[in-house]
């Protein structure tokens, strides 16, 4: 019978295929199968959970999400599965982002107020999709992280005369958002908006 090394930070799930019943085995150590046992899947490695990483977790059983801050070597139980490794969002004093929770409601964090933070269950950063260019034509700018400072942005547009002669308009100025709350609402595209 072959058995399975298992290093300090790997497991392995094994199934009893009379009862169904799974375990998970962790290491250091060898595993051996039962005489009716397999394993499922291949050896997977733990999550070193530390200031900046985070584990999102959901329980087969009930279906909650939870997320694994406390600093360990993270290796779910037979129930648990790992949805997603988190990063610690970092914000300079003058960036914002917008977080949306399950419900859809929206929370502001600002640098200046809290400098870091984990991405809750059910929630998602806001993408806001802003347009680029002179003349605003392409909107492939997605933005998470909001800078709050005065920015400089320079702008073109064609216009006509009342005499029917056509001008090209070229600009520049600089801009800063105030209230992102109040921007948040009003729209989506705050660079197409600002040069229309």
């Amino acid at each position: 019978m072959q058995a399975t090394n298992l290093r300090v930070f790997e497991f392995i799930r094994v199934q009893d295929k009379q009862t169904g019943a799974v375990r998970v085995e962790r290491g250091e150590k060898l595993v051996f199968l039962g005489p009716f046992e397999e394993y499922l899947g291949k050896k997977q490695t733990a999550v070193e959970i530390d200031d900046e990483t985070s584990a999102l977790i959901r329980n087969k059983r009930t279906g909650q999400q939870k997320l694994v801050t406390e600093k360990k070597l993270f290796i779910p139980n037979e129930d648990e599965e790992v949805l997603e490794v988190r990063k610690l969002i970092k914000l300079a004093d003058y960036e914002a982002c917008v977080v949306r929770d399950k419900d859809g409601r929206d929370e502001f964090f600002f640098g200046r107020e809290q400098r870091s933070f984990f991405l809750q269950p059910y929630s998602s950063l806001v993408t806001l999709n802003w347009s680029r260019g002179r003349r605003r034509e392409c909107r492939d700018l997605f933005i998470k992280k909001i800078d709050l400072r005065p920015m400089y942005m320079s702008f073109e547009f064609n216009c006509r005369t009342s005499d029917n002669v056509e001008l090209v308009l070229e600009g520049s100025f600089f801009w800063e958002i105030v209230d992102l709350k109040e921007m948040l609402s009003f729209t989506n595209d705050t660079t197409g908006d600002v040069c229309k």
